[in-house]
């Protein structure tokens, strides 16, 4: 009977994840490696009673082997395409939507070269695409200055001027036979698409780092996007903030500020970033110097015949 494992260090999230895994599975008498559907077609597999389950089973073969390919989290409508190994992926434009995309790969398995227990397919996952997340705080501690700043907007586009100018590819393939450390994971990326990462009212009054929701666990914002170099040609990226300053005491005034930066990094297939922003510069003086009086001028009066006494 065949089954299936991860072996990775954290496996809780894709346990409790509903939709499980996608396997593909070729079966080749002979030897060397050919991927496919042959013998399993995105068989979903789900995590029930502690262990991996699938249905209907399949069955070792006594000759040849196997080569599996796997992703993760299941989709009904994911194929395999002409190459036999990669698959498409669409990043989606809500951030609520969007995927932690997962892949993994066992090749030439039979069950006489597989050494774990109950001769179980070990499946090592790993992450896809990038991962950026944010927390904001405050140049300094101003709680006792009568102001207020507030949290408006982050935006990720491709302008400065124009926040709806897309940035991030929408779309792109991943080969599923490659190894974590392989180069070529990606190809065919396309499109440009921007994030309203926030939109609100949230209260930054601290110098340590925090987020809206407060919890970063729990938090549904990360945005997990295809790996891309914005140091190279024809990629850019600014991040946007949009911030309000309200002074409370006498008449209360309040100053809306726009920022932006444009980012240089290379996001990397498996990496997590966090954009660290600090917003509330305070306006400080400072004395260069007072300029000295240099030297007198001389104002003689009656000591010459020039200008005397007047009486």
């Amino acid at each position: 009977m065949l089954m299936f494992i991860t072996a990775r260090q954290k496996i809780d999230g894709l346990k409790e994840a509903t939709g499980g895994f996608g396997v593909f599975g070729n079966y080749k008498e002979d030897d060397g490696q050919e991927f496919g559907s042959g013998l399993f077609n995105n068989q979903k597999v789900t995590y029930k009673a502690s262990a991996w389950t699938y249905t209907p089973l399949k069955f070792w073969p006594e000759q040849g082997h196997i080569d599996f390919l796997a992703y993760a989290p299941y989709d009904a409508n994911t194929v395999l395409t002409d190459s036999k190994s990669k698959i498409s992926f669409t990043v989606e434009k809500e951030i609520a939507n969007q995927k932690d995309l997962l892949w993994a790969n066992a090749v030439n398995q039979t069950k006489d070269n597989i050494s774990s227990t109950g001769k179980k397919v070990k499946f090592h996952f790993y992450h896809a695409l990038s991962r950026l997340g944010y927390s904001v705080k405050l140049y300094g501690d101003y709680t006792s200055n009568n102001v207020k700043f507030t949290l408006k907007e982050i935006t990720l586009a491709g302008s400065s001027d124009d926040k709806t100018k897309g940035a991030f590819y929408t779309s792109g393939t991943i080969d599923l036979s490659k190894g974590n450390k392989d180069e070529g994971i990606w190809s065919d990326q396309a499109g440009q698409q921007k994030f309203d990462w926030f939109s609100g009212e949230y209260l930054v009054n601290s110098s340590t780092a925090s987020h809206p929701d407060g919890n970063r666990e729990k938090d549904k914002d990360y945005l997990f996007v295809i790996p891309q170099d914005f140091s190279q040609d024809g990629n850019t990226l600014y991040v946007i903030v949009k911030y309000t300053i309200t002074y409370t005491d006498g008449g209360a005034q309040t100053i809306t500020n726009t920022v932006c930066k444009k980012l240089t990094t290379n996001f990397k297939q498996g990496k997590a970033y966090m954009l660290n922003l600090t917003i509330g510069l305070p306006i400080e003086f400072d004395v260069d110097v007072v300029e000295g009086w240099g030297t007198d001028e001389n104002i003689n009066i009656g000591s010459n015949d020039n200008n005397p006494w007047e009486r």
